[in-house]
């Protein structure tokens, strides 16, 4: 069917302090594109693309937020109806590693209980600057049950792999009947049995 474009939407977060990449890790997952000077996100944008899996055309909101504190409490109500989040630090950043705990208590609270949560380590191509090691993170990623993924906005290394990672663990949910999505098509994911009648937006 030509109006079939997807089988259902996913709402993903991206979270993470402010100069970490996020928007950078986003242009280049969805358009294959660097831009090394971008302006910090100012409360919330969004992209979205649609990606194949193996069973499934699924369409990805990616939510860019601010990390400013100033933006926080704005944008942590993004959070609601969220299937997956994804927590971006800088490796050249001890603090932006550091925060990454307060940013899991943000989805904590705000989000479901069993929202899809990923970490990130960007910027890898700056071995020189690096101050988080992968041991480092590996171990905080397994403390917090969560896959751990090194990516590259600049070189594009890793990127794909990481949102992949988060689709593939959402999708499992889905098939599992943790989320469902109405049959039609076109659908976003919608959560049970929480609050039925809430989808993402």
């Amino acid at each position: 069917m030509l109006g079939h474009k997807f089988d259902y939407s996913l709402k993903v977060v991206v979270v993470g302090d402010s100069g970490v990449g996020k928007t950078c890790f986003l242009l280049r997952f969805v358009r294959d594109q660097y831009e090394g000077e971008t302006q910090p996100t100012l409360g919330v944008e969004f992209l979205t693309k649609v990606v194949a899996t193996e069973t499934h055309r699924i369409q990805l909101q990616l939510w860019d937020t601010a990390g400013q504190e100033l933006f926080r409490s704005v944008t942590r109500g993004y959070y609601r109806g969220s299937a997956g989040a994804i927590v971006v630090f800088s490796l050249s950043s001890q603090d932006s590693f550091n925060s990454v705990s307060q940013w899991l208590q943000d989805i904590k609270d705000v989000a479901r209980a069993d929202v899809v949560t990923i970490l990130i380590g960007n910027k890898s191509d700056l071995t020189e600057e690096r101050s988080v090691t992968r041991e480092q993170a590996e171990a905080f990623a397994k403390e917090h049950n969560m896959e751990y993924f090194e990516t590259s906005a600049k070189t594009g290394e890793g990127v794909i792999e990481a949102v992949n990672g988060c689709v593939r663990l959402i999708e499992k949910k889905v098939d599992e009947g943790s989320y469902e999505f109405q049959s039609g098509g076109n659908e976003d994911i919608v959560f049970h049995p929480e609050k039925k009648e809430s989808k993402c937006c």
